[in-house]
């Protein structure tokens, strides 16, 4: 499965290709939306404890560099107005595969 399959940020229950494993969710890193000036900024919400659409994508850098290039956040927050991405967010990422 290559990096372009798993930077499709995907619903809780509908893991990425190649992670369906029960433990699935757990290999993926939670983003949300969240409201703030001027629009939505996109967040890293790991404990699930913020409102909103939860978007996954694995915890490769790439992958999430790729979902970002491919527009796949602001797709899948289905928000009318802009998503605010600050690109160091996927720095944190790693793959714990």
């Amino acid at each position: 499965v290559g990096v372009e399959d798993h930077a499709r940020p995907a619903r809780a229950g509908a893991p990425l290709p190649g992670l369906r494993s029960p433990g699935a969710k757990a290999a993926l890193a939670r983003f949300t939306a969240a409201p703030g000036e001027g629009g939505h900024l996109l967040v890293r919400d790991d404990a699930s404890r913020l409102v909103g659409r939860g978007l996954y994508v694995c915890r490769r850098p790439e992958c999430f560099e790729a979902a970002v290039r491919r527009r796949a956040f602001a797709r899948g927050a289905r928000l009318a107005g802009g998503l605010t991405i600050d690109p160091g967010l996927g720095d944190g990422l790693r793959d714990e595969g």
